[in-house]
C-alpha cells in the first residue's frame, strides 16, 4: 500500500523457518521494556509447487471478488444484472490499479530518476486510497454509460469496499507491511523475520505498532455498521459518505504511527488525501442539506418515499 515498495530480501538461514504465531514477553525495542508482544514470521511469497505465490496480491484479489459478491446483495434487488454490474466493476478495477500506481508516484516524485521507475510496479509501490479514487472515478464514468445511478451505485457498493480493504489488510499482515512506530504496548508487534522480508523491515527484535492490524480492526468494525445501517432506507449518497468519513478518519489517526515520509504540515501523503476527501463529503452532505432544506416539507416526502421504494 502507500508508502512502501515490494522489494524483498533473500531470505538467511535465520528467516527460513515455517510461519508460526507466537506470544510472551520480549526483551527491549529501542532500549524501552517491552512485558508482552505478539509476532509471526513474515511470509512475502511461497511456492505451490512450481507455481510462486505472492498472498499480498492473491488476498488483494480475493478482497476485490469478495466485495463484489457483497455488492451483487443491494445491486440484485434494484434490478442491476450481473452483467452490467461485472462490466462496470471490471473498469473500475483497471481504473483503481492505475489510481494506486499514480497517486504513489506523485507522493514519492523526488524518488523517480526515469521512466521506468514511474511504472514499476513490480517493485512495489502503491496506494490504497489512490486506487479507491481512481476505481471511482472510472467506474462512474462506465455507470453513466450504462445509465446507472452513480450515488446510490456508490452506497451500494460501500460494504464492499470495506470488506476488500479488510481482506487486503490481512495480507499486509501475512507480508509484514505497514509496521509502524516503535512501542512498549503488550499488543505491539515484535519483528523477528521471515522468508524473504520487505525491504525496509525493522531489526530483529524490534517492537512496532501493528498498523495494518489497526486498520482492519476499524475496517472491520465498519464493514459491519454499514451493513446494519443500508438496513433501514437512506438518503442517497449516505452509506458512501459514512464510509468516507469512517474509514478516512481512520486513515489520519493510524497514520500517526507509521513511518511514512511526511510531505505537508506534518502529514503522510495519505492523511494529506484523506483530509480532502473528508473535506470534500463534508461539503456534499451540506449542499443535499441546504438543497432539502429548501425544497420544503412536501418534497422532502416524496423524497423520503422515493428512497424507501426504491431499498424494497
Amino acid at each position: 500500500m502507500a508508502g512502501d515498495r515490494r522489494e524483498v530480501r533473500p531470505a538467511t538461514a535465520l528467516t527460513r523457518s515455517s510461519h508460526r504465531l507466537h506470544t510472551g514477553a520480549t526483551g527491549k525495542s529501542y532500549g524501552a521494556l517491552v512485558l508482552a508482544s505478539i509476532s509471526w514470521k513474515v511470509v512475502t511469497e511461497f511456492h505451490l509447487g512450481p507455481l510462486m505465490v505472492r498472498p499480498h496480491g492473491l488476498l488483494i484479489a480475493v478482497g476485490f471478488f469478495a466485495g463484489a459478491r457483497l455488492m451483487q446483495r443491494y445491486t440484485r434487488p434494484r434490478g442491476i444484472s450481473d452483467e452490467t454490474l461485472w462490466r462496470v466493476l471490471s473498469w473500475g478495477l483497471a481504473g483503481g490499479l492505475v489510481g494506486m500506481r499514480v497517486a504513489w508516484d506523485v507522493g514519492h516524485w523526488r524518488e523517480m530518476h526515469s521512466i521506468l521507475d514511474w511504472i514499476a510496479i513490480w517493485n512495489g509501490g502503491m496506494s490504497l486510497l489512490g486506487g479507491l479514487i481512481g476505481a471511482v472515478l472510472v467506474g462512474a464514468f462506465v455507470a453513466r454509460r450504462e445509465h446507472l445511478p452513480i450515488i446510490p451505485l456508490l452506497d451500494m457498493a460501500a460494504p464492499g469496499l470495506a470488506l476488500g480493504i479488510a481482506i487486503g489488510r490481512v495480507s499486509d499482515l501475512i507480508i509484514g507491511d505497514h509496521l509502524g512506530k516503535p512501542t512498549t504496548l503488550p499488543w505491539g508487534f515484535r519483528y523477528v523475520g521471515g522468508i524473504n522480508p520487505l525491504d525496509g523491515a525493522p531489526p530483529i527484535g524490534t517492537v512496532v505498532h501493528p498498523v495494518a492490524l489497526y486498520d482492519l480492526i476499524l475496517t472491520t468494525a465498519l464493514l459491519f455498521v454499514l451493513i446494519r445501517f443500508m438496513r433501514s432506507p437512506r438518503a442517497p449518497g449516505s452509506a458512501i459518505a459514512l464510509f468516507t468519513l469512517w474509514y478516512a478518519g481512520s486513515r489520519v489517526l493510524t497514520d500517526i504511527l507509521r513511518t511514512d515520509p511526511r510531505r505537508l504540515f506534518e502529514l503522510t501523503g495519505s492523511q494529506l488525501a484523506s483530509v480532502v476527501l473528508i473535506a470534500a463529503t463534508l461539503v456534499a452532505l451540506w449542499h443535499r442539506q441546504r438543497r432539502t432544506a429548501r425544497s420544503g416539507p412536501t418534497a422532502r416526502a416524496l423524497r423520503r418515499g422515493s428512497v424507501a421504494l426504491g431499498q424494497q
